[in-house]
C-alpha cells in the first residue's frame, strides 16, 4: 500500500491554523523587517564611525602595515582638527625630564649625605680606638681598685621589721665599677 502525501484531513477555512510546519506570513514578515532594521543600524553606525575616525584609522593602518598604503587613500595633508589635536612628543617629555632632574638631584644629595655619614663613623671609630688604647696603657688608680672590690654588708638583725630597717640603717650606695665604652 502506498502512503498518501496529503494530510489526514483537509484544511477548511475558519477551522484554525494551517497544519504545516511553516510560521504564519505575519511572523515571517516581522522577522524579515527585524533583520533588515538591524543591518541598516549596523551600516549607519559604521558610517558614522568611519566619518569620525576614518583618517586616524587609515593613518594607524598605514603606520602598522605600510604595504597597505596603496589600498587606503591616505591624504598627505592633515585636516585642521587632526593638526590641532596632534601635539609634539616633546610636549609630553618636558615634564618627565624636569621630574628626572629633580630625582637626580635628590640622589646626589643622598649620596653626599651618605659619604658624610661614612666619614663621621670612621672618625668616631678612630676616637673610640684611641680611648681604648689610652685606657689599656694607663694602670688603674688605687682608688679605682678599692672601689672595684665589693664591700661586705653588715649582718642585719631579723627581729626588726622591714620599715624599721629602712629608716634606721642607711644602706651604702653600690660600688661604682669602671665601665669601658665599646
Amino acid at each position: 500500500m502506498k502512503p498518501s502525501i496529503d494530510p489526514p484531513h483537509h484544511y477548511r477555512f475558519g477551522e484554525g491554523p494551517l497544519a504545516s510546519g511553516r510560521p504564519s506570513i505575519g511572523r515571517r514578515i516581522f522577522r524579515t523587517l527585524t533583520r533588515f532594521s538591524i543591518a541598516v543600524l549596523i551600516g549607519v553606525g559604521a558610517t558614522l564611525g568611519w566619518q569620525s575616525y576614518g583618517d586616524a584609522a587609515k593613518e594607524m593602518l598605514v603606520a602598522r602595515a605600510p604595504a597597505l598604503a596603496w589600498v587606503l587613500s591616505v591624504s598627505t595633508t592633515k585636516s585642521p582638527v587632526v593638526a590641532a589635536t596632534s601635539t609634539d612628543p616633546m610636549h609630553y617629555l618636558a615634564p618627565l625630564a624636569s621630574n628626572l632632574d629633580v630625582v637626580r638631584r635628590s640622589v646626589e644629595q643622598l649620596a653626599a649625605k651618605q659619604e658624610q655619614m661614612a666619614q663621621n663613623i670612621a672618625a668616631l671609630k678612630a676616637v673610640e680606638e684611641d680611648i681604648r688604647q689610652k685606657m689599656s696603657s694607663t694602670p688603674p688608680a688605687p682608688a679605682q681598685q678599692a672601689a672595684s672590690i665589693p664591700q661586705p654588708k653588715p649582718p642585719q638583725p631579723k627581729a626588726q621589721s622591714s620599715a624599721v630597717q629602712s629608716s634606721s640603717v642607711p644602706r651604702p650606695p653600690p660600688p661604682a665599677a669602671p665601665q669601658l665604652s665599646r
